[in-house]
């Protein structure tokens, strides 16, 4: 049975972990680097619960540790959005990229290491669509 967002968060990163180590094209495109991810997903008019982290740490291509309701981690990076753009985003129905252009997520950390490794953070993102997961709400 898949993991239910945001109340199984920590069994979501375990398979998304997983998920991302299984990508040959994240060992390549990863290598070298080294990095935490915190994805944050926010409160909004489908979800009224708190705000929930999860944590995901890369290092020299591969995905060394993911964590659920990690609000207290230090990170490199932050992609931070409303439920329902995480639920869009995981579904493939929006690019990362166009949704934070467009001011659906938020982004913090260092644009250009970003831009050098934005076909790891592809990969990421195609891992974590990969990843079967059910919606609370």
């Amino acid at each position: 049975m898949p993991p239910t967002l945001p109340t199984d968060a920590d069994a979501w990163a375990d398979r998304l972990q997983a998920a991302i180590n299984d990508r040959e094209a994240f060992a390549a495109a990863a290598a070298g680097f080294e990095a935490t991810f915190r994805f944050e997903v926010l409160p909004d008019d489908a979800y009224p619960g708190d705000p929930v982290a999860l944590t995901v740490v890369v290092s020299d291509g591969a995905c060394v540790a993911a964590r659920g309701h990690d609000r207290d981690a230090d990170y490199d990076f932050v992609l931070r959005g409303p439920y329902l753009a995480w639920k869009d985003l995981l579904a493939g129905d929006v690019d990362v990229s166009d949704a934070v252009m467009g001011g659906r997520f938020d982004l913090e950390g260092p644009t250009t290491t970003l831009l050098q490794r934005r076909e790891a953070i592809a990969e990421l993102v195609r891992a974590a669509r990969s990843v079967d997961v059910e919606y609370a709400y």
